[in-house]
């Protein structure tokens, strides 16, 4: 009798014990339990990064597994990401997915430590330039020439006498942007004899990341009455808080095609602006599916199976001529 009681006490005390474990989180899905992956960003304080960081950690945790964002607060530079790369090897994840901002420095630093520690890597959004590639498994994000050239198509459709073109950029080392002005260069193609398109000499013009600055480098580029386009091949200049009442300005001008404004980028604040036809072009990149993907490679990467070395995530083209008469 003593030994049954014993053992129904011992039984009590382990059901006990699973509804605290229940109830506390031990052992449960979605939890925190199950393995670490990481997203580095360009910068935390992007709100595009945080998009991706929110799918990639609602797809984690539906599985028991974490997620977690590093990358640096502020104004993004390759030095910050590359201590920030170094920092969250000491939480041994089981992966990490990264938006490049400058392949070389961060192959001869923190990714020595990566390669060594074999933690599985996606880039997305931005990817490695092609001879620092093997230091991924595969690359999650938007086509970035295809992107290019598809803001230069548009801008072509919109004003097929040609012109003088004006490309903006933000940083100079970083990959997807300037895949994105390869492309615009491609399909322009301005060196043909029979090209009507001319790119203005000091293009690519770097904001570094400054959405004040990019906002009085466009006005530079709209007062140029050699300048017909400006394409921006990042949000920047949209984002900064005169964009509205600068570019009310060159309204008439936008009317006749005089000035084309195409950027990449359709965020909200984006979208207000095309709908007020203060751009001709905006075509937004899909930062919700790279989360989910970039989760779904790295668990399978961390499982010991493969994954694709490209995965393209879907744009969205918005594009209208403008044609209107302006207010007088």
């Amino acid at each position: 009798m003593r030994t049954n009681r014993f053992i129904n006490r011992r039984l009590g005390l382990t059901a006990i014990l699973l509804v605290l474990g229940v109830v506390l989180g031990f052992g449960a899905p979605g939890l925190g339990n199950g393995r670490l992956f990481v997203i580095v960003a360009k910068s935390e304080s992007d709100m595009n990064f945080v998009r991706v960081f929110d799918a990639a950690k609602t797809e984690a945790e539906a599985f028991g597994d974490r997620m977690v964002l590093v990358g640096g607060k502020g104004k993004a530079h390759f030095r910050i990401q590359d201590e920030e790369v170094r920092n969250v090897l000491d939480q041994k994840p089981n992966g990490l997915a990264i938006s490049v901002l400058h392949s070389r420095f961060l192959a001869e630093n923190s990714f020595k430590l990566v390669r060594a520690a074999e933690v599985p890597v996606v880039t997305f959004d931005s990817d490695f330039t092609e001879e620092y590639q093997s230091l991924r498994a595969g690359y999650i994000g938007t086509d970035n020439v295809e992107l290019g050239r598809e803001l230069a198509r548009q801008t072509q459709r919109l004003r097929p006498e040609g012109g003088m073109v004006a490309i903006m950029t933000g940083g100079l080392d970083d990959t997807n942007l300037n895949d994105r002005i390869r492309g615009v260069i491609e399909q322009f193609d301005f060196d043909a004899p029979e090209s009507r398109w001319t790119l203005l000499s000091r293009s690519p013009i770097p904001c570094r990341d400054n959405y004040d600055e990019a906002l009085r480098q466009l006005k530079a580029l709209l007062d140029d009455g050699s300048v017909n386009v400006i394409i921006s091949v990042g949000w920047w200049a949209q984002m900064a808080d005169g964009y509205e009442v600068l570019v009310k300005r060159y309204r008439r001008s936008m009317s006749r095609a005089d000035k084309i404004l195409a950027f990449a980028g359709a965020h909200p604040t984006q979208r207000k602006l095309f709908a007020k036809r203060l751009s001709h072009v905006n075509i937004g990149l899909d930062f919700e599916a790279m989360g989910r993907l970039a989760y779904k490679n790295l668990s399978a990467l961390a499982d010991g199976g493969t994954v694709p070395p490209r995965t393209f995530t879907p744009m969205r083209i918005y594009s209208q001529d403008c044609l209107y008469t302006p207010a007088r």
